[in-house]
């Protein structure tokens, strides 16, 4: 038997792709179905974790097809690497940024094992380049160090997402593709009315998502953000929006919409947020925490409002998450 989520069809393809974006889908088994509900099989997690992210859901016991399929990626490294992921020196998880592949090795594994990964990697996954985190997001352009392992030596790429494309460097700007599912969910909730201002735009993904509104403004401290920010309208088609080279401190706008997509500094500019967002208007919140009261107590000591949305976004360490909250503004 196989623990897995019963749950409506028309509920199907929105709580897989929680799933998958959660890594808690198990794709060791087939989903199954009967004439009302789909069973989607998941691996062991933490209830309440489970019920933060998917709202309304039954988990059951059900006997499941088993796929077959061939060795992925993660299936070789389990084999191969077992001590080194059990060490936590290799993460069995990936980001695949347009057609680039980035892995988490870590400095310790010697320079031939880490190649040898990588061309596992660029065998196995579809891609044209393989490269590693050599350094965590630093500095004022929250960029990190990259070592290419394997295939072509490039870091820009266009990735595609939610009906659209962005050109991105991986090496001069940040970029998640993790925040797919946050960056649909909010260009959904956009009117035709609103005016948006993206704190920390990067090269545009929340910006071109938001499409619908009125105008939005995009700020980024990065140089090289902007100009493929830039890029990306042109691309897109998305003229409205209006690139703004600058510390976010310094620009005085006012908006319905106040994007905070930089989850790990994002308390530290709260104030700014509050100064640009109109009364009645929405700050969506990413930020870094166990749980959400900080969060919560952080926007109740500061003004008057109301949470509207909370949800766990992933993983960021083994007692920590990426949380995303909408604060509606009151008068």
């Amino acid at each position: 038997m196989t623990k897995c989520i019963k749950v409506e069809k028309k509920r199907g393809e929105e709580v897989r792709k929680i799933l998958v974006s959660n890594d808690l889908l198990n794709k060791e088994y087939k989903i199954d179905r009967d004439e009302k509900y789909l069973y989607i099989p998941i691996k062991e997690v933490n209830e309440a974790l489970l019920n933060s992210l998917i709202k309304d859901v039954e988990v059951v016991e059900r006997e499941l097809e088993k796929v077959k399929k061939k060795k992925s990626f993660r299936d070789v490294i389990e084999e191969r690497y077992r001590e080194l992921v059990d060490k936590k020196l290799l993460a069995l998880g990936y980001d695949i940024i347009g057609d680039l592949v980035i892995l988490q090795i870590s400095d310790k594994v010697p320079y031939n094992i880490r190649k040898e990964i990588g061309e596992l990697a660029y065998k196995l996954i579809p891609c044209k380049g393989v490269f590693r985190k050599k350094s965590e997001v630093k500095g004022e352009y929250r960029v990190r160090e990259l070592e290419h392992l394997a295939g072509e030596n490039r870091t820009l790429t266009i990735h595609r997402e939610n009906n659209y494309r962005l050109y991105v460097d991986i090496a001069k700007v940040y970029f998640s593709p993790r925040l797919s599912g946050e960056r649909k969910r909010i260009g959904e909730l956009v009117n035709i009315n609103d005016v948006v201002i993206d704190m920390f735009a990067g090269v545009g993904p929340f910006s071109i998502a938001c499409k619908m509104a009125k105008k939005i403004y995009s700020i980024d401290i990065n140089p090289y953000a902007i100009e493929l920010l830039k890029k990306n309208i042109e691309l897109n088609k998305v003229y409205k929006i209006e690139p703004i080279l600058d510390d976010v401190r310094n620009v005085n706008l006012e908006g319905s919409r106040v994007i905070m997509n930089l989850p790990k500094y994002s308390y530290k500019f709260v104030d700014k947020a509050l100064e640009l967002v109109k009364r009645g208007g929405v700050i969506h919140y990413y930020t870094i925490g166990k749980d959400f009261n900080e969060a919560i107590k952080l926007f109740e000591s500061k003004c008057n409002c109301s949470l509207l949305f909370k949800r766990v976004v992933k993983s960021y360490s083994p007692k920590e998450y990426v949380l995303a909250l909408d604060f509606l503004i009151e008068e």
